[in-house]
């Protein structure tokens, strides 16, 4: 081979190696597809969740800060396990995001909740760019407005600054997440999908602010010797009897909900880096090393 001939081979082999690294290090140009799962872990008895709102942003959509008040959003959704008014929040304060409400088929008679034990799966098109980031709200049923969610917007990372998946992720929400949203006394007087009599229906809260939730009247976190509690040992509108251990969220160690990202894998890289692989292994034929491109 005279000297030519290997320069060319080099430049080739060169440009080879630099075709790759770009495409496997430069971020998809069109959506990624993530499945998402939704799944209520309480055990039959235990409690149930609303519809679940969720959405990808690019890390500066706080839905909600522990401390401070709910939006109207946030209290419709606590109170009601209406997802509208956050899902109107979103669209108004963050642009390019994606969201959708994850419904259970099963669920009450005529209502989409989750059941303790149901699962669902949604699969979500996003820009690895722009939806870098998830959050998430549900109410916790039966109650006067306790939900769950993310206070950090930044707390569940889909993809990397690059746009590299982070996945798949698995978040277990505890019964210790449990908040409340402190627009509702919890008296559990018109508590929603066990004696409520029409949404916004309970006891107004002045001045309440997101919290940490204390637990349901005579819980382990809340004791009331000689109380009278309506929902741990009650029935819901639907008939299903809550047992006052398991539907208890503040026994230590109880699990309420898992929520699971799974991405799927781009063919982008495989397929623009596949011409590059094959050339690169011409080049390199003398090494007699198998490549399967």
């Amino acid at each position: 081979m005279n000297e030519s001939t290997e320069t060319a081979k080099n430049t080739l082999l060169a440009v080879a190696f630099a075709t790759i690294g770009s495409l496997l290090s430069t971020p998809p140009a069109t959506a990624e597809q993530v499945h998402l799962s939704i799944e209520n872990l309480a055990p039959r008895g235990g409690l149930f969740l609303t519809p679940v709102w969720i959405g990808a942003h690019d890390g500066n959509f706080d839905l909600f800060s522990v401390g401070a008040s709910a939006s109207a959003g946030v209290e419709s959704l606590a109170e009601d396990g209406a997802t509208g008014g956050v899902m109107g929040e979103f669209t108004t304060r963050a642009p390019g995001g994606v969201q959708t409400t994850v419904v259970s088929p099963g669920g009450f008679p005529g209502a989409p909740v989750f059941d303790p034990g149901e699962r669902v799966t949604v699969t979500l098109n996003l820009n690895p760019l722009t939806n870098r980031y998830l959050s998430y709200a549900s109410m916790v049923i039966p109650s006067n407005d306790a939900f769950i969610g993310n206070d950090d917007p930044r707390a569940i990372q889909l993809f990397d600054a690059a746009g590299n998946s982070t996945g798949p992720l698995s978040v277990i929400v505890m019964g210790s997440d449990v908040l409340d949203a402190g627009t509702e006394d919890n008296t559990e007087m018109e508590a929603a999908f066990i004696n409520q009599t029409g949404p916004n229906m309970g006891p107004t809260t002045v001045g309440g602010v997101v919290s940490p939730h204390q637990g349901f009247i005579d819980s382990f976190a809340n004791p009331n010797p000689g109380g009278m509690p309506t929902i741990l040992g009650g029935t819901t509108a639907a008939g299903t009897f809550l047992d006052p251990t398991l539907a208890d969220f503040t026994q230590p160690g109880t699990p309420v909900a898992r929520i699971t990202v799974i991405p799927t894998p781009s063919a982008f890289a495989a397929a623009g880096a596949g011409p590059a692989v094959l050339l690169m292994c011409r080049l390199m034929g003398k090494r007699r090393q198998p490549c399967n491109a």
